[in-house]
């Protein structure tokens, strides 16, 4: 049985659409109005909210984390300031995209990588040797 987010209060009474899936574990409304388009077009286009209580969360920390990051992202991680997040994807060595997410930078060497699916094992897989 999925559990409710922290929002999930706060945020139920506007799911219109009555669409409710679990997601990592969470009651998690699937789209908020009957039709997603204007969703959709203000995530891309302008600016929206979103509850990412089921999204993995991977942290990176120490004197090499940038660089580290920088070997999974396609985005350049140097011109992330502390407290910016950054939505980037990642792909393997031939380009094809493998997930997308955010990058936290919480600290000089302390980032936060959030995705819809768990990516440590591809992380780990010679990814992260420097």
């Amino acid at each position: 049985m999925p559990i409710p987010t922290p929002f999930h209060g706060r945020t139920s009474a506007l799911c219109e659409s009555y669409e409710w899936r679990s997601w990592a574990g969470y009651l998690s409304a699937g789209v908020y109005e009957p039709s997603h388009e204007r969703e959709y077009w203000a995530i891309r286009n302008s600016v929206a909210a979103i509850d990412v209580s089921p999204l993995f969360k991977y942290e990176i920390s120490g004197p090499d984390a940038g660089r580290v990051v920088d070997r999974i992202i396609t985005r350049d991680v140097s011109k992330c300031k502390v407290g910016q997040v950054l939505y980037t994807p990642w792909c393997d060595e031939d380009g094809q995209v493998i997930d997308d997410g955010t990058v936290s930078r919480l600290a000089e060497n302390h980032f936060r990588i959030t995705a819809a699916d768990p990516n440590l094992r591809w992380f780990r897989d010679g990814r992260l040797q420097l």
